[in-house]
Protein backbone atom coordinates (compact mmCIF):
# COMPACT_ATOMS: atom_id res chain seq x y z
CA UNK A 1 0.00 0.00 0.00
CA UNK A 2 1.18 3.55 -1.05
CA UNK A 3 1.29 6.41 1.48
CA UNK A 4 2.81 9.93 1.04
CA UNK A 5 5.46 10.88 3.72
CA UNK A 6 6.91 14.42 4.50
CA UNK A 7 10.31 14.97 4.69
CA UNK A 8 12.27 18.22 5.84
CA UNK A 9 15.49 18.63 3.75
CA UNK A 10 18.24 19.58 6.23
CA UNK A 11 21.42 19.08 4.03
CA UNK A 12 21.70 18.56 0.50
CA UNK A 13 24.58 18.48 -1.71
CA UNK A 14 24.40 18.05 -5.71
CA UNK A 15 26.81 17.23 -8.70
CA UNK A 16 27.23 20.66 -10.16
CA UNK A 17 29.60 19.69 -13.40
CA UNK A 18 28.62 22.60 -15.33
CA UNK A 19 31.59 24.75 -14.97
CA UNK A 20 29.32 27.84 -16.27
CA UNK A 21 27.11 27.58 -13.61
CA UNK A 22 28.50 30.12 -10.58
CA UNK A 23 28.67 29.76 -7.12
CA UNK A 24 25.83 32.17 -6.44
CA UNK A 25 24.08 29.84 -8.77
CA UNK A 26 24.89 27.01 -7.31
CA UNK A 27 23.61 28.25 -3.56
CA UNK A 28 20.32 29.52 -5.19
CA UNK A 29 19.55 25.62 -5.91
CA UNK A 30 20.64 24.31 -2.69
CA UNK A 31 18.82 27.12 -0.70
CA UNK A 32 15.67 26.32 -2.65
CA UNK A 33 15.43 23.03 -1.53
CA UNK A 34 17.68 22.91 2.00
CA UNK A 35 14.81 24.26 4.99
CA UNK A 36 11.86 23.06 2.88
CA UNK A 37 9.91 20.07 3.53
CA UNK A 38 8.64 17.79 0.65
CA UNK A 39 6.08 14.94 0.09
CA UNK A 40 7.18 11.84 -0.88
CA UNK A 41 5.54 8.51 -2.35
CA UNK A 42 6.44 5.68 -0.27
CA UNK A 43 5.41 2.29 0.26
CA UNK A 44 3.92 1.25 3.30
CA UNK A 45 7.13 -1.13 3.79
CA UNK A 46 9.58 1.37 2.40
CA UNK A 47 12.93 0.93 4.91
CA UNK A 48 14.92 4.16 5.41
CA UNK A 49 16.82 3.59 2.43
CA UNK A 50 13.91 3.36 0.34
CA UNK A 51 12.59 6.60 1.75
CA UNK A 52 15.73 8.35 0.79
CA UNK A 53 15.92 7.30 -2.35
CA UNK A 54 12.71 8.48 -3.22
CA UNK A 55 13.77 11.56 -1.61
CA UNK A 56 16.74 12.06 -3.76
CA UNK A 57 14.77 11.07 -6.78
CA UNK A 58 12.21 13.38 -6.28
CA UNK A 59 14.86 16.66 -5.35
CA UNK A 60 16.59 15.82 -8.56
CA UNK A 61 13.54 16.06 -10.80
CA UNK A 62 12.49 19.49 -8.80
CA UNK A 63 15.73 20.93 -9.33
CA UNK A 64 17.39 19.17 -12.67
CA UNK A 65 20.58 18.35 -10.50
CA UNK A 66 21.94 15.08 -9.55
CA UNK A 67 22.05 14.54 -6.09
CA UNK A 68 25.20 13.09 -4.24
CA UNK A 69 23.51 12.71 -0.64
CA UNK A 70 21.27 14.28 1.67
CA UNK A 71 19.71 14.45 4.95
CA UNK A 72 16.40 15.17 5.95
CA UNK A 73 13.89 13.86 9.04
CA UNK A 74 10.19 12.99 8.72
CA UNK A 75 7.84 15.91 9.35
CA UNK A 76 4.69 14.21 11.85
CA UNK A 77 1.23 14.87 10.15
Amino acid sequence: MCSSDLLHVTEVSFDFDDEDFTLEEQQSVIDSVVGNTFEVEVDDDDDDEDIANALVEHVTDLTGWCVFGLNYRHVLK
